[in-house]
C-alpha cells in the first residue's frame, strides 16, 4: 500500500509539471532513486511478513510478558527503546516502527503506551545516529555532502551526532522510568 500510494502521489505531481521539461526531468530522476530505495527495502518487507506467518512475534510477546513479570514494564520498555535505537541506525526507522509495534497487540492501554512511546524514541534517535536511519539524516548528510563538504563521511556524521544521542538518550531513559513509575502508582 505505501509503495502504490507514494506512486500515485507522484503521478498527481508529475502532471502538474509535466510542461516543465528541467523540472520533469529532475522529479524523473529524483523518482528513479526513491524507488530503488524501495527495491532495497522490500526484502525487509518480506521478511517481517515471513516472521509473523511463522510466529516468532508470538513469541517475543510471550518474551515481553514473561520479562514484565519477572523485572517490570520500565526494565522492559526500556530495553525495547535500546533494541529499538540501535535497529534504526542500521535500518529505515519505519521498518524498525512496523518491526517493533508487531509484538505489543493484546497488552493493556497503559503498557501499550509505554512500550509505544519507548519504542518511538527509540527509532527517531537511532534514526538520527547515522546518515541511513532516518528521511531527516539522508537529507542533511545529502545537504552536507553536496553543499557544505564533499568530503563529509558516515563516520564524521556518526562522531558529530554520539555526544548528542548520548545526551537524550539519558534524558529518554529517565522519561520511561518515570512514565512506568506514573502508570504503577495509576493503576
Amino acid at each position: 500500500p505505501l509503495f502504490l500510494a507514494s506512486f500515485a502521489g507522484f503521478v498527481v505531481a508529475l502532471l502538474g509539471i509535466i510542461k516543465i521539461p528541467n523540472m520533469r526531468a529532475l522529479a524523473l530522476r529524483e523518482a528513479r532513486h526513491e524507488y530503488a530505495e524501495y527495491y532495497f527495502l522490500f526484502p525487509l518487507f518480506l521478511s517481517i511478513t515471513l516472521l509473523t506467518e511463522a510466529g516468532f512475534f508470538d513469541q517475543v510477546q510471550e518474551l515481553i510478558r514473561h520479562g514484565i513479570q519477572t523485572m517490570g514494564p520500565s526494565h522492559v520498555a526500556f530495553a525495547q527503546f535500546l533494541g529499538s535505537t540501535f535497529l534504526s541506525a542500521i535500518l529505515d526507522n519505519n521498518v524498525v516502527a512496523d518491526f517493533a509495534s508487531r509484538a505489543l497487540h493484546g497488552f493493556p492501554v497503559d503498557i501499550m503506551q509505554l512500550f509505544a512511546m519507548a519504542q518511538i524514541a527509540g527509532y527517531a534517535l537511532g534514526g538520527c545516529w547515522t546518515h541511513i536511519g532516518s528521511a531527516q539524516s539522508v537529507v542533511a548528510y545529502a545537504f552536507i555532502r553536496r553543499d557544505i563538504d564533499e568530503d563529509y563521511t558516515p563516520v564524521e556524521w556518526i562522531k558529530e551526532m554520539t555526544p548528542i544521542i548520548l545526551q537524550l538518550l539519558l534524558l529518554i531513559t529517565v522519561l520511561i522510568y518515570l512514565e512506568g513509575a506514573l502508570f504503577s502508582w495509576l493503576s
